[in-house]
């Protein structure tokens, strides 16, 4: 005789919820977020103060000048598919998500330094922004 407390039916596991369009909205404002913060991360390069940047070129300086220094590490990484849909590669997503090339950010900063030359490099696994002496 069967226990009428046993479940009936298949004893698998539970079919998987249905996509709802919320499901999709809260998806896009995650990568409209990461593209926002990624954004306010590029923008910092040429937002920096004279005052961050002051130890900096000192350590610079007490290192005896090396070519193309590392003044900061910016880690941008591209969604796999940004919000719009489209696939991008780092170049791309930078103007995508900043509206700015990263030679505009690093044009930026440029500007704040005299005999010096500012430059980037892509070391992997973020953006170096790099100087060296003129």
């Amino acid at each position: 005789m069967a226990d009428s407390s046993s479940p009936t039916g298949p004893t698998g596991p539970a079919p998987p919820a249905p996509i709802t369009l919320s499901d999709i909205l809260n998806d896009i404002q995650v990568i409209q977020q990461k593209e926002a913060a990624d954004k306010a991360t590029l923008e910092s390069i040429g937002n920096s103060s004279a005052d961050s940047l002051r130890p900096k070129l000192i350590a610079w300086a007490l290192a005896n000048f090396p070519n193309a220094y590392t003044l900061m590490e910016v880690t941008v990484t591209p969604p796999a598919q940004c919000s719009d849909g489209v696939v991008r590669n780092l170049t791309d997503y930078i103007t995508f998500c900043s509206g700015k090339t990263i030679q505009e950010h690093v044009a930026l900063l440029q500007a704040k330094l005299a005999d010096m030359t500012v430059s980037f490099a892509n070391l992997g696994y973020a953006i170096g922004i790099v100087v060296s002496k003129s």
